[in-house]
């Protein structure tokens, strides 16, 4: 159990889930979470908890470690915690996807990735990428990750999902992807 957790930490880390407050605070997912701070409104599942902060989504239904969903913003230019690339404006989808599995797949721990998919999608209007990954870690553990991402204005939006391939990946998918459908921005970029 303590590998689950370590190997569930360090992709979370590589998310942007790493700012989690010295004691999490958990309350169920209300149907409809404005960010108005981040400019999106999202739809959650009813039935998932979430992680009680400002500044970014986290939800799960069974624990961290068997399942997590989560939305992430960065501002163009900034540095992400694992690469060193960073997005610059006009990016392609691609070229915005190309940052982003380069910051997961440089977590600490992992011992290699596949790419199961890259192709082109859209979500809120955004031309965007939807990428399946899967990270093998040095510890034996592995995950699947489903991210979609885009571009609007100085933004870069990221709407993720991770959980281990056997049982769980499968059976959260399509939760994953309604959150992914109810997203939408409160001002279009």
């Amino acid at each position: 159990m303590k590998r689950i957790l370590s190997a569930a930490f360090l992709v979370l880390l590589a998310t942007g889930c790493a700012t989690v407050p010295p004691k999490p605070v958990w309350v169920p997912a209300e149907t409809t979470y404005n960010a108005e701070k981040g400019n999106y409104v999202v739809e959650l599942p009813a039935g998932w908890m979430r992680l009680n902060t400002e500044d970014r989504v986290r939800i799960t239904r069974d624990g961290f470690p068997l399942q997590t969903i989560g939305v992430d913003q960065y501002k163009i230019g900034e540095s992400l915690k694992q690469t060193k690339k960073k997005f610059e404006k006009g990016m392609l989808p691609q070229e915005v996807s190309a940052v982003l599995i380069d910051n997961i797949t440089l977590i600490e721990g992992v011992a290699s990735s596949d790419v199961i998919e890259n192709v082109p999608a859209q979500f809120a209007g955004i031309d965007a990428f939807r990428v399946v990954l899967r990270l093998h870690f040095k510890s034996g553990e592995e995950r699947q990750c489903a991210l979609y991402g885009g571009m609007s204005g100085d933004w870069v939006f990221e709407i993720f999902y991770t959980a281990p391939p056997r049982y769980y990946f499968g059976r959260d998918l399509e939760t994953f992807e309604g959150v992914v459908r109810s997203f939408r921005l409160l001002n279009p970029l």
